[in-house]
């Protein structure tokens, strides 16, 4: 009769050693691929977004907080962000508040930040509001970075008019004018490229859209607005009438509206949109996420007419006698 091994029969040394080489050689490779992972995963992603503000609300869960980071591509692996505030770090260590990273850091970096509360590294302020042309937002640029000078800034972006996206930026207090504009454009870039889709399949150019848009950003005042607007200025687009856009002219001669004149509304000039048809040949202005969102998805609508009231609402018309109405009724 066969006696069954026992559990414990000694294994021989050869056999032990073969385990042992297996073991180690299995360790190996795992640490191999965990460093492979880690190098990989900890650098900063190639769009990490460099001086944008990025808000961590009070009472935010550590999961919270890097399911955040994620989406704003400060980090390029969740879970390794994750696992290193979980077990370096204690919840309490987390500050909530804006960060505002001047350069890519890698993922230990945006930890260590984390949880020192380092939010905006002695960056400066810079606030582009929508609609602003170059030479307002070069007094915006020169009160932040007093070394950039309004002029050599607006030397330096005029030809960038209409591509330098309107947000609240951080950004190093020594960044050069050119920085500042690229900066800008990228933000521009980022906005535009999950849009370009929609926009080959319309009728009209990227660069139309961007125009268009800057006059819809100065002519409307609210989302409802700019879409009736942009929906009735491609209607005029499309049967070659004048756009007749105040903003147009006030942006050529640098006028608020309420100082234009009869004489301006004459006066030649590509911008002058009463005299000439079609679009002006630059962007009147930078738009904004709304205003572009309009023009790319207008809202459809017989309208040819427009005007603003006293009290800011719009009223429209089809035709220009419904047009003179609205005018002798809700204008004083």
């Amino acid at each position: 009769m066969e006696s069954t091994p026992s559990p414990f029969a000694v294994v021989s040394p050869k056999r032990a050693l073969r385990y042992l080489l297996v073991a180690a050689a299995v360790v190996g490779v795992l640490a191999i691929i965990a460093s492979y992972i880690i190098a990989t995963y900890s650098q900063p992603p190639a769009d990490f977004p460099v001086a944008t503000p990025i808000t961590i609300e009070p009472g935010s869960s550590i999961s919270e907080i890097v399911s955040l980071f994620s989406r704003e591509r400060v980090v390029a692996s969740e879970l390794l962000l994750y696992a290193i505030l979980l077990t370096q770090y204690t919840p309490s260590d987390i500050k909530a508040s804006t960060y505002v990273f001047d350069q890519p850091y890698d993922v230990f970096t945006v930890a260590d930040k984390l949880a020192t509360g380092d939010f905006t590294s002695n960056l400066v302020r810079i606030t582009h509001r929508e609609g602003e042309p170059v030479r307002e937002l070069a007094l915006a640029v020169h009160e932040a970075i007093p070394a950039i000078s309004v002029e050599e800034f607006t030397a330096k972006a005029l030809r960038e008019e209409g591509y330098l996206f309107p947000e609240t930026y951080f950004v190093p207090p020594h960044y050069t004018a050119e920085e500042i504009i690229t900066t800008l454009k990228q933000k521009h870039e980022d906005f535009m490229l999950t849009r370009r889709q929609t926009i080959a399949a319309g009728t009209l150019s990227e660069r139309d859209i961007i125009i268009l848009a800057s006059i819809v950003e100065r002519e409307a005042n609210s989302e409802e607005s700019m879409g009736m607007v942009a929906g009735i200025l491609q209607n005029r687009i499309a049967l070659d009438m004048p756009l007749q856009a105040d903003a147009s002219i006030e942006y050529d001669l640098g006028k608020p509206l309420s100082e234009l004149t009869a004489d301006d509304l004459k006066r030649e000039s590509p911008y002058n949109t009463y005299l000439n048809r079609g679009l002006p040949p630059t962007p009147i202005g930078n738009p904004g996420a709304m205003a572009i969102n309009a023009v790319i998805n207008p809202t459809p609508s017989d309208y040819l007419f427009y005007i603003t009231g006293d009290d800011g609402t719009f009223h429209y018309a089809t035709n220009f006698d419904d047009h003179r109405r609205n005018i002798a009724r809700y204008l004083r």
